[in-house]
């Protein structure tokens, strides 16, 4: 049963990886599950709960911690191309394309939530504007909070792709050249008789 229900798992997890769009459905999922339930319950809209101060500072935090995935991704694909053996000379043949496709949608998703982090430091203030008759509240500030927050939805969806490839990488890595053990010549064996024929050459 365990064996069944982790092979089932590890059949969703690559149909996941190597479809890259389900991570824009699976973040217009998670969004709309956000809009719905704060109609019940709208404490649930913490950016909108929270001070103008605060959603800064959460913007500036966010900006810092996506630029990290690149890091990340630098790290794997370093891995890959340090590698060795037969495992990670088919991985880079076989899968080098789909791999570079998915790493590149990492680089460019913490780009782009980096920026609308930035985006909402300048369009969402930190004083926000008196609300009165004639001055309603502006509407550019719910709209970059929703914006960002679909943003970070699709770092934190590409950040978990990213972790499971890299896990495959680090398996490839781990095992070097292992994966051809009989490939190596076998090692000596040592004479138990060599001493005693050295020394009688020696005339000892």
């Amino acid at each position: 049963m365990r064996d069944a229900t982790m092979k089932a798992a590890a059949n969703v997890r690559d149909f996941w990886i190597d479809r890259i769009w389900l991570d824009y459905l699976i973040t217009v999922a998670i969004l709309g599950a956000h809009l719905l339930l704060i109609q019940w319950w709208p404490w649930l809209d913490i950016l909108a709960a929270a001070s103008a101060p605060d959603r800064r500072a959460v913007y500036s935090a966010v900006a810092i911690v996506v630029s990290l995935l690149g890091s990340f991704s630098a790290v794997a694909i370093g891995q890959l191309s340090s590698a060795k053996g037969e495992r990670a000379d088919i991985l880079r043949e076989a899968g080098g394309a789909d791999l570079a496709h998915n790493w590149r949608s990492v680089f460019r998703t913490a780009l782009l939530c980096a920026l609308i982090a930035i985006f909402g430091l300048l369009l969402d203030p930190s004083n926000p504007p008196t609300v009165t008759a004639a001055s309603p509240q502006p509407l550019t500030p719910e709209i970059i909070r929703w914006v960002f927050e679909a943003g970070l939805i699709l770092a934190i969806v590409r950040f978990v792709r990213l972790s499971a490839l890299f896990v495959e990488v680090l398996d490839v890595a781990s095992r070097g050249g292992s994966d051809a053990p009989g490939r190596l010549a076998a090692p000596p064996v040592p004479d138990p008789d060599w001493a005693k024929r050295r020394r009688a050459g020696n005339g000892a």
